[in-house]
């Protein structure tokens, strides 16, 4: 497989929300994720290049363990009865989601490092 992504992607199963520009909430769930965006399954369509908002939740029910990142879609499409969407995350992110993404990736992986 032709793989030309600058960073690895992570197969997740998180529950994700988006929030909208327009302050409109989707609930779904995230199906992969990287330092350089996140795909996953939503109710409807996003047009392209939405602003949006993504919250997920690492360890439900627990509400406590959520990271929030800023994106924008980049491409919405339908699959099998729900949506998928891809978005990349903004390159001005705040440094602590940065670090906090950072360290899920590590431990989705399997290899964090060592404090």
């Amino acid at each position: 497989m032709d793989e030309r992504r600058a960073h690895p992607r992570f197969a997740c199963a998180f529950e994700a929300r988006v929030s909208l520009e327009t302050g409109e909430t989707l609930d779904g769930q995230a199906v992969d994720i990287s330092f350089a965006g996140i795909c996953m399954h939503i109710d409807r369509p996003l047009n392209p290049g939405s602003g949006v908002r993504f919250e997920l939740w690492i360890d439900p029910p627990d509400r406590d363990t959520s990271l929030t990142l800023v994106g924008r879609v980049v491409w919405s499409t339908p699959v099998e009865g729900t949506h998928q969407l891809g978005a990349t995350f903004d390159r001005d992110m705040d440094n602590h989601s940065w670090a906090r993404l950072d360290t899920l990736l590590q431990v989705i992986s399997g290899t964090p490092e060592s404090p």
